[in-house]
């Protein structure tokens, strides 16, 4: 490759040859021009302060992830403990209505925790096990309160001659309230 005169500084076309000379002989090509470079010796030490500043910033980034990470354990756990509070809440709430429409204490509870989990199988079966609850409890009720038959009258056994005394509006009586009136008057002995 040809060294080139034209980009030294100070070079004319003009120059005659010993101008040239003298140019060129200023010249030092042992010597770079190294404005706008840094020197190797600064380069070394900003890298070497750059990469400590990368390996700490790694290591702070792990310490910050790590307590990303138990922050977000500790709101997971929070969601939690949250959401049982609630179920239970909603199973005391229902529980108390169950009570309050005359549900045993067992089947309120097990109603109660069927509605909070989504259940609505179990909840309409436990339904219908208290409208036969109630329906038993009607019933028995309203034998109780039938009266007893009077002592001696022979429990109210009729034969025919007793039916022949009655008049018509309790032989009307008898007759439908015992489907096998005939048979209950004809094994009678008089």
């Amino acid at each position: 490759m040809a060294f080139d005169f034209t980009k030294l500084d100070g070079y004319k076309p003009e120059m005659s040859p010993e101008e040239k000379l003298a140019l060129l002989d200023k010249y030092e090509p042992d010597k770079p021009d190294l404005t706008g470079y840094i020197q190797k010796s600064t380069f070394d030490k900003t890298a070497s302060e750059l990469a400590e500043a990368k390996r700490q910033l790694k290591a702070k980034q792990t310490e910050e992830e790590r307590k990303e990470a138990e922050r977000l354990e500790a709101e997971a756990a929070m969601k939690a403990e949250l959401e049982a509070l609630r179920r239970d809440k909603t199973i005391s709430d229902s529980k108390a209505k169950f009570l309050g429409l005359g549900y045993d204490e067992k089947l309120a509870t097990e109603t109660a925790k069927a509605l909070a989990d989504g259940d609505m199988d179990k909840v309409f079966a436990n339904q219908q096990i208290h409208i036969d609850n109630v329906k038993k409890a009607a019933a028995a009720s309203a034998l109780a309160g039938d009266p007893k038959p009077p002592a001696g009258s022979g429990g109210g056994i009729v034969d025919k001659k007793t039916f022949d005394a009655m008049n018509s509006a309790d032989q009307i009586k008898f007759i439908s309230e015992n489907p096998n009136w005939k048979e209950i008057i004809t094994t009678k002995k008089e």
